[in-house]
């Protein structure tokens, strides 16, 4: 936090707006619309860089799709026209119809309403169940839409815990109660936690080259050069 400050995740469009954009200091549940975007663009980042996110939510943006209603609705030609920027954007735009159309079905009461009565275990159990929601997509979802404690592993997280010597070729799962275990159970502490995690990754961290000299944990990580 020192060295970068609050990260303000996850970004959403404004009011008026059409790109998403950070926000600092704001953690807990979000409005039915925020929540919505988050879920989507969760879904939307899976195998590619946010920028890319970013296109595609500006895109259902400008076509008016943005909704759970318009987008379950939307042929799918139509709804990848508007991702095509996210990559893999056949499958994506699948998985959010089946998203939408599901959560439609079981959750009239809209998701502010289905996100904030769901405990924390049960919402990312739930959410773990629909098609194209894995545990990563899932604890986005509940930590960045929900304003639960339930902390996010990515990349970035697994190579640093790696290379500080956190542990070894962990699961998803053994990673995830590696850091819940070892801080306390906080929305806001995880909410920065792991975008500061994202933003050391890629600011020193990098997968080839890494740059350890002006590392901001270089005097605690076991890679240190």
């Amino acid at each position: 936090m020192k060295a970068f400050g609050p990260q303000g995740w996850w970004p959403v469009t404004p009011s008026g707006g059409t790109v998403p954009a950070y926000t600092s200091g704001v953690y807990g549940q979000r409005c039915g619309r925020d929540i919505f975007e988050i879920c989507a663009g969760a879904i939307l980042t899976q195998n590619t860089a946010w920028k890319n996110v970013e296109k595609a939510l500006e895109g259902l943006n400008g076509a008016g799709l943005l909704s759970p209603g318009k987008l379950a609705a939307c042929p799918l030609p139509r709804l990848e026209k508007a991702i095509r920027s996210s990559g893999y954007y056949k499958k994506k735009a699948r998985r959010l119809k089946d998203f939408c159309r599901r959560a439609l079905r079981e959750h009239p009461e809209g998701f502010q309403k289905w996100f904030g009565a769901a405990g924390t275990g049960d919402l990312r159990a739930e959410l773990l169940s629909y098609n194209g929601v894995g545990a990563e997509t899932a604890d986005c979802m509940v930590l960045y839409a929900a304003g639960k404690a339930s902390f996010v592993i990515d990349a970035y997280t697994r190579r640093i815990g790696e290379r500080a010597g956190l542990g070894q070729g962990l699961s998803y799962e053994g990673w995830k109660e590696e850091f819940e275990s070892g801080l306390p159970s906080d929305v806001k502490m995880y909410n920065e936690y792991h975008a500061l995690l994202v933003r050391l990754g890629k600011d020193f961290c990098g997968k080839t080259a890494p740059l350890c000299g002006n590392c901001p944990v270089n005097p605690v990580c076991g890679k240190r050069i």
